[in-house]
């Protein structure tokens, strides 16, 4: 069995990262040392990296869904989930929103697809605001902001290589957290029924 696939594998791999846990303990914590509960939610978080995860996924809890047909169309994405991309030829000229993350919000969000059942404007509205607010929640789970974390990033020009790479990471959870609320309020405000 090759090494990624085995449990000492996955060992090795975790051992490797342990600076990294640690690190982001500390940015977590603002503390000299990480609390008990502060390297618990890293550990998992680092579970959570080390699962196979081909994108970024969000773990929403809640049972709200949107019509995936419906988000598809209004940010013109076309393809398989796997291979989703932007047809900008349906695009407006200058519209710039639709990038990367919005690609990821759209194999993240949790989706409906009942054939040629039309999603009814009123429950999607609704789903649209809880996915949000869920995703507000997530977001001040966090003890910084995404601007915080980036002045902090331009603050310490010699951070050591683990640290930086804890504060990018959970920059860009926020930014892909924000990205999201952004593209549900777009959706909202084009769905087309």
């Amino acid at each position: 069995m090759c090494e990624s696939g085995s449990t000492f594998g996955a060992a090795r791999r975790s051992l490797r990262i342990l600076p990294l846990i640690l690190e982001v303990s500390l940015i977590k914590e603002n503390t000299a040392a990480p609390t008990r509960n502060g390297l618990i939610f890293n550990l998992l978080l680092l579970l959570a990296i080390l699962a196979p995860n081909p994108w970024d996924v969000i773990q929403f809890s809640g049972t709200s869904s949107i019509h995936l047909d419906s988000f598809l169309s209004v940010f013109n994405i076309s393809g398989l989930p796997e291979d989703y991309y932007h047809n900008r030829r349906l695009s407006n000229d200058g519209d710039s929103f639709v990038d990367g993350a919005v690609l990821a919000a759209a194999r993240t969000l949790p989706t409906w697809s009942d054939g040629d059942v039309p999603p009814i404007p009123s429950l999607e509205r609704k789903a649209v605001k809880e996915l949000q607010d869920e995703c507000q929640q997530m977001l001040a789970e966090f003890s910084t902001t995404s601007q915080q974390d980036q002045q902090i990033l331009d603050s310490m020009p010699e951070a050591r290589r683990t640290l930086e790479t804890a504060i990018k990471y959970r920059l860009h959870r926020k930014l892909f957290l924000e990205k999201i609320i952004q593209a549900l309020d777009i959706y909202q405000e084009r769905i087309l029924f």
